[in-house]
C-alpha cells in the first residue's frame, strides 16, 4: 500500500508496510535485484525506499490521519497487555472512524464487533467487550469439556465392570449411538483408560470423519 505525504520540499511518495512482524524486506531499490554486474550498477538509480513500518515507529504524534490509529495498532497487536495500554490512553480510540476499524481487523487479525448503523466506533470499549466475550466463550468450552469428560469417566468405570453399549446406553439414559463411539475409543486405550487421552482421540476422530 502507498500513501502520499506533502513536506515542504514538495510531494513524497512513502511505502507502507500494513503488517504486525518486523519488516524483513527490501530497503533500497538495489536490494530488489540478485546478482548484478558490477559493470552495470553505475546505470542503476539505487535509492532509498522510504518505508512506513509500524514496528520500527516510536513517535506517531506527526501522523495527522485516521492512519496513526492503524499503525499504533498493527505496532502492539502482538502484545494484548501493549495494546490494552495503547487504547486506554489514547482518546483518539474512542472515536474511531468506521473504515479504520475495518483495516485494523483486516491486517491486524483482531475481531472487532461493527454494528452496522456505526459509523465511529469506541475502539476502547469495544475490545474491552471482545476481550469479555472471549473469556465467557472460554469458561464455555471448559464446561464443555468438563462435562464431555464426565461421561467419559462414567463410560470407563461401567467399561471396567464388563457393561455392554447397550448397558450403559441404559444407565445414563443415553442412546447407543452416543455411548458406541466412546467405548471403542475407550476399549482402544485399555487398560490405563486415560479419560483424556480418550477424549483427544474422540476429537482426532470428530476431524477425520
Amino acid at each position: 500500500m502507498y500513501t502520499e505525504c506533502k513536506h515542504k520540499e514538495g510531494q513524497h511518495m512513502y511505502t507502507s508496510y500494513l503488517g504486525t512482524k518486523e519488516w524483513d524486506g527490501p530497503r533500497k531499490l538495489s536490494d530488489m535485484f540478485g546478482d548484478v554486474d558490477e559493470e552495470l550498477l553505475p546505470f542503476i538509480p539505487d535509492y532509498r525506499i522510504n518505508l512506513l513500518a509500524p514496528r520500527e515507529i516510536t513517535d506517531f504524534t506527526g501522523f495527522r490521519t485516521s492512519i496513526r490509529q492503524l499503525f499504533e495498532v498493527l505496532k502492539n497487536a502482538y502484545d494484548k497487555e501493549k495494546m490494552q495500554e495503547v487504547l486506554q490512553n489514547d482518546e483518539k480510540f474512542s472515536r474511531v472512524d468506521r473504515e479504520t476499524v475495518e483495516a485494523i481487523n483486516l491486517f491486524a487479525g483482531t475481531d472487532i464487533d461493527i454494528d452496522e448503523k456505526e459509523e465511529v466506533i469506541d475502539m476502547c470499549k469495544a475490545w474491552e467487550e471482545q476481550k469479555n466475550e472471549g473469556r465467557e466463550l472460554g469458561r464455555e468450552e471448559g464446561r464443555e469439556l468438563g462435562e464431555r469428560q464426565k461421561i467419559i469417566s462414567l463410560i470407563v468405570k461401567k467399561l471396567q465392570k464388563d457393561k455392554s453399549v447397550a448397558e450403559i446406553a441404559d444407565d445414563l439414559e443415553e442412546k447407543e449411538e452416543v455411548i458406541a463411539p466412546i467405548y471403542e475409543a475407550a476399549l482402544s486405550m485399555k487398560p490405563d483408560y486415560d479419560v483424556e487421552k480418550i477424549y483427544e482421540l474422540l476429537e482426532k476422530n470428530k476431524k477425520l470423519a
